[in-house]
């Protein structure tokens, strides 16, 4: 028979020894990792940083990350001095404004005109042509060598066309840009003294219980402000560092509703705005905006607007607005208020990610007071950047007043 212990005994039987692992360490001097609870609990205090930490999330391991995009395939560009009619298949100098990615044996087409043109050489942007190259005058067919409509006539690069038996042709390789962002560092402490935590209260839960409610929403918002409105910025002499947020790298796209309708959003003025911001990327996006520009949204046609579920949009019940160009999931956020309270911000959440450090992604860390501190403090702790990558697939609107 089994030998009864009546002597009090540890709780926790940890071993010593090398490596050290998660069982040799009691559970109660753990960070306790809350970020997919946060999200859970605190969507429409921060709906841009609950969706990135469901669907987004890559960890990093340095405290500077590297990206690198790769920019869209260009083939078109405009002319920069007008040319005459000429006579079809004879050459002829045009002038463009970048001619970097044309090659001898491509064939350019001038928008405006319709006429074909067959590039013999070039010498920077200056490139010699065979006008008319389309013109066929036995059949009386093709565009002849008209001429130009203007200055800034819109000439596309089609093809290149090789002869018979040919070799290859010229080369042309773009290369990536690089881009780059910090980890910040969040910190929001709460703390109380050991007399006022043994001290009862009537009303409401322990100082300890309230205060990690409410320093966990504040702490959130902290950093999807930072991960909207920050910049990018790295302090060397004091060992700080700055996340950029999407404000800063959002640049090519942007929408000002001030300047091409005074200010009002309506029905079509959106559609025009869809536009611009599904030119590129996919054709789902989340628009994040103020609740003002979502109360003007949600005035549009009933048929377009419909509520979705929780599975459909990263475990929220967002508006989803269907427009000619792609699907619209709209999220307000009072953080767009004041001087933000007329923007909002088209996303390809697919090219964004939120990159925790360290594994130190919003952690509660308990007890961090000094040792002989007769309290406890607690606090939040998130080490985090963000990546936005191919930043045309992203847009931006201003300006809506009403």
């Amino acid at each position: 028979m089994a030998v009864l212990d009546y002597n009090g005994r540890n709780i926790w039987t940890g071993t010593d020894g090398t490596p050290v692992t998660t069982y040799n360490i009691d559970s109660d001097r753990r960070d306790i990792d809350v970020s997919n609870d946060i999200a859970q609990l605190m969507p429409e205090a921060t709906p841009f940083l609950s969706i990135l930490m469901r669907a987004r999330k890559v960890p990093v391991n340095s405290m500077e990350f590297i990206w690198y995009d790769e920019e869209e395939q260009v083939w078109w560009t405009k002319l920069t001095a007008s040319y005459l009619a000429g006579t079809a298949h004879t050459e002829e100098v045009i002038s463009l404004a970048d001619a970097s990615f044309i090659r001898p044996k491509d064939l350019l087409k001038n928008g405006s005109t319709g006429e074909i043109m067959y590039v013999k050489s070039k010498a920077g942007n200056d490139v010699t042509v065979e006008r008319g190259y389309g013109y066929d005058a036995q059949a009386s067919s093709g565009t002849d060598a008209v001429a130009s409509t203007g200055t800034d006539d819109n000439i596309m690069r089609m093809s290149n066309a090789m002869e018979e038996n040919s070799n290859a042709p010229e080369t042309h390789a773009t290369q990536p840009n690089k881009l780059f962002n910090y980890v910040q560092t969040f910190r929001t402490p709460f703390d109380a003294s050991m007399a006022n935590q043994i001290e009862g209260k009537r009303a409401g839960t322990d100082t300890r219980t309230r205060l990690s409610k409410i320093k966990a929403v504040e702490h959130r918002i902290d950093i999807e402000k930072q991960m909207m409105f920050g910049e990018r910025y790295e302090d060397v002499s004091n060992k700080v560092r700055m996340t950029g947020g999407l404000i800063q790298f959002i640049k090519s796209n942007a929408y000002d509703v001030g300047t091409t309708n005074g200010g009002t959003l309506s029905e079509a003025e959106f559609e025009n705005f869809c536009e611009m911001a599904f030119d590129w990327g996919s054709k789902r996006k989340l628009f994040l905006t103020s609740p003002r520009i979502g109360s003007i949204i949600n005035q549009f046609g009933a048929s377009r607007i419909e509520t979705t579920s929780g599975e459909e949009t990263y475990g929220m019940r967002l508006r989803r607005l269907i427009s000619f160009h792609g699907d619209v999931i709209i999220a307000t956020t009072k953080l767009f208020e004041k001087d933000y309270a007329h923007t909002g911000l088209m996303l390809d959440i697919e090219n964004i990610d939120y990159r925790p450090a360290g594994g130190n992604d919003s952690k509660l860390r308990k007890n961090i007071q000094e040792n002989d501190k007769l309290g406890w403090k607690d606090e939040y702790l998130t080490m985090a950047g963000l990546r936005v990558r191919l930043e045309k697939t992203h847009s931006i609107l201003t300006g809506v007043t009403g």
